[in-house]
């Protein structure tokens, strides 16, 4: 087992977090961004909606007691599978996807009920909707599973989630919400819900750079702003300094000086 060193971001989702294989995905440019600062753990799984992917909420997240990473930022961002219509086998209804979403949050947050070492230090969470879709370009034998409109409902399920439980947060250290919605955001930079989404997707579904490009803005506005002085500001060394200096600013001569100049950010102080 490696030592946590670091603290770390946890993706949560399906493919659209799993997915390396356009340039410029969320992972990637995370990874860039956070480099020697937070590690970046890559938890989507292809296929998987919400209620296939809740028990492995244990195999995630350390459980009390247990030695493991701080983890400093959970995206949530399921919904492309679970708005297959019925009687798709990965069809989820809307209240069972709130209900998922809502599981996810509070084994996050409270301390009371959630097994889990995450829940006892302050958290930031991000809520990301599903994008749209654009049935024009998913395979003929494929479109029978999907419908804009049903997909929105999706979408929306998110956005209020994400609002109910800002509306219970604290101020200060207490753990955080955050809402991407890239459905709205993809929405109006096509014009609409017709064929300006080309551009974004390469089968109707998963995204291409020009699709992740849009949610990394999102994703940067929101550090930026909602979530400033949290300790996720990667373009700011006093909000998030390195974790492990560069080599030319320790003692050469002295290498364990090294720990002397550990980063850690206000925000853990």
């Amino acid at each position: 087992m490696a030592a946590p060193t670091q603290d770390c971001i946890i993706l949560f989702g399906d493919s659209l977090t799993q997915r390396q294989d356009v340039p410029g995905t969320f992972h990637e440019k995370l990874s860039q961004s956070y480099c020697r600062k937070l590690d970046v753990l890559n938890r989507g799984l292809g296929g998987y909606n919400t209620t296939l992917a809740r028990p492995l909420l244990e195999h995630i997240f350390a459980k009390k007691g247990e030695t493991a990473q701080t983890v400093r930022l959970v995206t949530i961002w399921f919904g492309a599978n679970d708005a297959c219509l019925p009687p798709n086998v990965r069809a989820v209804s809307l209240p069972t996807y709130r209900s998922n979403l809502n599981h996810f949050i509070s084994s996050l947050v409270d301390p009371s009920t959630s097994p889990y070492a995450v829940s006892e230090t302050p958290i930031n969470i991000i809520l990301i909707t599903p994008p749209p879709i654009y049935p024009p370009q998913i395979p003929e034998d494929r479109q029978h599973i999907r419908e804009v409109e049903h997909s929105a409902e999706y979408a929306r399920i998110v956005r209020e989630v994400g609002e109910e439980w800002k509306a219970k947060q604290g101020e200060g250290k207490e753990s955080k919400i955050g809402i991407l919605d890239l459905w709205s955001a993809i929405e109006t930079k096509a014009g609409g819900l017709g064929d300006g989404l080309a551009p974004f997707f390469h089968d109707g579904v998963h995204m291409t750079t020009a699709g992740y490009a849009v949610l990394w803005d999102l994703f940067d506005n929101l550090i930026h702003t909602e979530f400033a002085g949290r300790g996720l500001d990667w373009e700011d060394l006093d909000d998030l300094p390195r974790r492990i200096p560069w080599w030319d600013e320790i003692d050469l001569d002295k290498p364990e000086s090294v720990l002397e100049r550990l980063g850690e950010p206000k925000f853990r102080r």
